[in-house]
């Protein structure tokens, strides 16, 4: 048991970096797994699906986990969002390698889906300052939740997006143009990528957020060069989002676990909740950047869940 608990990560970063090192070398050749891949057609039954959908002047491709379960109520969806340069090689999703949503489906009857950025990127601004020819990624994520719904059996009202990194920012911007579509939001190593005052929640929104302090990527103080978010730290972007669901400000402290912690504020509008996690992610690749490796094991789709797991629209 102790050999499979030391060995079982090592296998999952040994399988992570083939998967980079692969998708480097098929970019380079001009491949992309799922290009011009068909769409897939309904009813999907449980298992992993490959799929494409065709948006703007793009092929796109999405994997999905539709989860196995013995009645015939409508599940859960969620969108989980790879982070820049994340690739789909030889049927492997990046992210759904990394993230443990795959468990989650699994386990709680939810379908996940992993849908992938043009160039292994997402363009994460608003639709409102996209220029002609620009990937419109909003729209994208959009039409790709009205495309699953044609295939499998959704439940509208329980919809969420989460993302790592450039997805998370992703998430952050479809999220604040489409808060009715969305039940709730989850960020991982990514402020805010907008001026607070640009995100026009239609509806208070749940959020749960995660970062590494010593994060040497996307800054926890902000400082990182490129952000379009004019410097929010992480904490700071809690207390924006905070603000943007009419949030007294209340934290408590809900999870510890060594150098991690989560804070919750639950006195906000409609009754969401917005909660921001520290995680131990010292010594760790970038600087813990990759948040789903830290040095607590806090596992973090299981936090997600739990937030996303309590809220429906």
């Amino acid at each position: 048991m102790f050999l499979h608990k030391m060995v079982q990560p090592l296998v999952i970063w040994f399988r992570f970096v083939v998967i980079l090192v692969l998708g480097s070398i098929l970019a380079s050749c001009g491949g992309s797994d799922g290009d011009d891949r068909p769409p897939c057609v309904g009813p999907l039954g449980a298992g992993v699906h490959q799929c494409g959908l065709v948006s703007g002047d793009y092929n796109r491709y999405y994997q999905m986990r539709v989860p196995t379960v013995t009645s015939g109520d409508p599940m859960p969806l969620v969108l989980d969002l790879h982070g820049f340069g994340s690739p789909v090689v030889l049927g492997l999703s990046g992210e759904r390698l990394v993230s443990g949503m795959d468990r989650i489906a699994k386990d709680n009857g939810v379908i996940v889906a992993w849908p992938q950025g043009v160039n292994n990127a997402w363009n994460s601004i608003p639709s409102d300052a996209l220029r002609e020819g620009d990937i419109d990624d909003v729209g994208f994520l959009l039409a790709l939740i009205e495309e699953i719904k044609q295939v499998v059996n959704v439940d509208s009202s329980r919809i969420y997006i989460m993302g790592i990194s450039n997805g998370g920012a992703m998430a952050q911007v479809v999220a604040c143009e489409a808060s009715n579509t969305f039940a709730a939001v989850s960020t991982v190593a990514f402020q805010i990528p907008m001026a607070p005052e640009d995100c026009n929640l239609a509806v208070p929104l749940p959020m749960i957020s995660f970062h590494a302090p010593t994060d040497s990527l996307v800054r926890f103080d902000g400082s990182s060069q490129g952000l379009p978010n004019g410097g929010l730290s992480a904490p700071e972007s809690y207390d924006a989002w905070s603000d943007l669901n009419g949030c007294i400000d209340d934290s408590v402290v809900y999870f510890e676990k060594g150098n991690s912690s989560c804070e919750m504020r639950s006195r906000c509008e409609e009754g969401v909740e917005v909660a921001f996690c520290t995680i131990d992610g010292e010594g760790q690749l970038l600087g813990g950047h990759l948040t789903y490796f830290n040095n607590d094991k806090v596992n973090l789709s299981e936090k997600i869940w739990d937030v996303f797991s309590r809220y429906q629209r």
